[in-house]
This record gives C-alpha cells, sequence and structure tokens, in this order.
C-alpha cells in the first residue's frame, strides 16, 4: 500500500487523506447522520476533476461556508 502523505479532518467525522502516487481517500466516520463508515477511492485524476470543478464555485462555497446569503 502507498504511503500516506497528508490527512486532515473536514468535519467532526469527516477527513480526506492523501498518499502516493495522488491516490485521495474522503473517510466518512459511523455517526453525522451515518450508520457505518464509508471511503471514496479518487485516483490522481479524479482527484484533480473533482478539485477543478471545485474551483469552479469557490467563492460562492466560501461565502456558504461563511454564512453569507445574497
Amino acid at each position: 500500500m502507498a504511503a500516506i502523505i497528508d490527512r486532515m479532518e473536514l468535519s467532526h467525522h469527516q477527513r480526506v487523506e492523501l498518499y502516493e502516487e495522488g491516490v485521495t481517500w474522503l473517510v466518512q466516520e459511523a455517526g453525522h447522520g451515518a450508520r457505518m463508515a464509508q471511503e471514496i477511492k479518487l485516483d490522481a485524476a479524479a482527484a484533480t476533476r473533482l478539485l477543478d470543478f471545485m474551483l469552479l464555485y469557490e467563492e460562492e462555497l466560501v461565502r456558504w461556508r461563511d454564512g453569507f446569503t445574497p
């Protein structure tokens, strides 16, 4: 298995982990509305496509995160 490079907590029960070769895991632990843990594996191509998609909406996401409403 590839070595982990970094990880970040996204919320109390959610985190993202980055491994060598760009393998990215989105992990949701049991709790927070989930009955059991869930993991989604993204290869480097899928992870960068997700990043590109999120960057399209970066300004809106930041506003929603900060509680701004139009």
